[in-house]
């Protein structure tokens, strides 16, 4: 399970834009992607990876943190990964 909030609706439909993009050009296609027209919760099937992206109140709403709150989280944002290629 993959969530990421995107500011509104046209970011949304970008973000899943880019994912759906990349995966392609390695050969990974989506099974099926829901709610891009309106983009306020667009989820993109990949079988064994589900990724949510959603605008904040829906993320906030439906909180799906809470309802897999047993599964092992990962964070990743850029300064994460700057911090990965730096030299020790």
């Amino acid at each position: 399970m993959v969530i990421i909030t995107g500011d509104v609706p046209v970011h949304t439909k970008a973000i899943c834009d880019e994912i759906t993009h990349k995966l392609k050009e390695e050969g990974v296609i989506p099974s099926h992607v829901e709610g891009y027209n309106e983009g306020r919760w667009i989820g993109i099937d990949y079988g064994d990876v589900m990724v949510n992206i959603f605008i904040p109140e829906l993320r906030e709403y439906y909180n799906l943190e809470w309802l897999w709150s047993d599964a092992p989280v990962v964070y990743s944002n850029r300064e994460e990964k700057e911090d990965e290629h730096r030299d020790i």
